[in-house]
């Protein structure tokens, strides 16, 4: 009955909050600078706002189907409310910053307030894929103006210990680490010795950090089956396969199907989807073949039942983008977490 009652408490604020958020809109645009008397239920009544975050802090805490949401943080002097950390639904669990680095005051201000009052963790994703480009590209400009190049060991080793850092330099709660990888059944020996050596070198030593930062929380991004060595996988909170390019829920089944091989956990799996572009031409970013928005789809799917594999919950991409909404700010994102969490949502 107690939790009940609560639940009935968040609920409430829900749809207060949310009726303050539409009242705000015209505040898309207000200088940053511009001090202006916020109407917010925290304001009209602390004390409900504060039973209200205290349950907040309950239900994060509880079994619940978790919300990833990857936030564009690249303007650093916002001119919108979408620009903002602090903007985001209370309900999403994880926010996992795209620009990681030189944070400014007020952006630790606003992932400390959101850590803080709401007990959002705030991460980042370190990507193999993504360091190994970088190599490359700046191989080939090295090999034309013929200075020698560094090897590929050496520069993974730099940026992550450069982006292991800072974690503590910003004070995240964690990283995300991503590896696609690639199959190696058709590769050549030397081939194969490269790619285990470049592998172990990257997951060894994000272990050996992890194993010295027993606070901070590790999620796996991008493709198991590729890895030689997922014993990883088991200190992963979660397990986040990309759902990008899935335009049907069958597809969603597939990409979690192949990544059930021996040794993946399978009782943590995040599926994800993206919101819509802003660009209103563009009819295929975050939509599926039928129609139906990818970011709600998604999270249907997401919601069932599976008998191979468990799904722990839904990650969204350009989250920012779905600030903009007639009805109310992040309405597709809310939407998600009601559909996830139906015990949110008023019956």
């Amino acid at each position: 009955m107690k939790n009940k009652l609560k639940s009935k408490t968040i609920i409430f604020l829900f749809s207060l909050l949310t009726s303050f958020t539409l009242a705000s809109c015209s505040d898309w645009t207000d200088v940053e600078a511009l001090k202006i008397e916020d109407p917010g239920i925290e304001n009209q009544n602390p004390e409900l706002y504060a039973e209200y975050l205290e349950n907040l802090k309950i239900y994060k805490s509880s079994h619940h189907k978790i919300v990833y949401a990857w936030f564009d943080n690249s303007v650093k002097t916002p001119f919108n409310r979408a620009q903002h950390i602090d903007n985001i639904p209370d309900s999403v669990d994880v926010v996992i910053l795209m620009h990681p680095d030189n944070l400014n005051s007020r952006e630790m201000k606003e992932k400390e307030s959101i850590r803080n009052s709401k007990a959002t963790k705030t991460i980042f994703t370190l990507s193999y894929d993504l360091i190994k480009l970088k190599y490359d590209n700046k191989l080939a400009e090295q090999e034309e103006t013929n200075i020698e190049p560094e090897d590929f060991l050496t520069f993974l080793a730099d940026t992550l210990k450069y982006s292991l850092n800072m974690v503590d330099k910003y004070d995240y709660d964690g990283i995300a680490i991503s590896y696609n990888g690639k199959g190696i059944l058709h590769m050549t020996d030397p081939e194969k010795e490269t790619y285990i050596l470049n592998e172990n070198t990257f997951i060894n030593t994000i272990q050996n950090w992890s194993e010295a930062h027993k606070d901070k929380i590790i999620v796996f991004e991008g493709k198991p089956q590729n890895m030689v060595n997922n014993t990883i996988l088991s200190s992963c909170r979660h397990i986040i396969i990309s759902g990008i390019e899935a335009t049907n829920a069958n597809k969603l089944s597939y990409n979690i199907l192949t990544a059930c091989i021996d040794g993946v956990p399978t009782d943590r799996f995040v599926v994800t989807a993206s919101s819509t572009s802003l660009d209103q031409s563009d009819k295929k970013t975050g939509y599926w073949t039928d129609g139906s928005l990818a970011v709600t789809s998604s999270a249907t799917w997401a919601a069932a039942s599976y008998t191979d594999f468990t799904i722990s919950g839904l990650g969204i991409h350009n989250v920012n983008n779905d600030y903009f909404n007639a009805r109310k700010v992040y309405q597709y994102t809310r939407e998600a977490i009601y559909i996830l969490n139906p015990s949110l949502k008023a019956k």
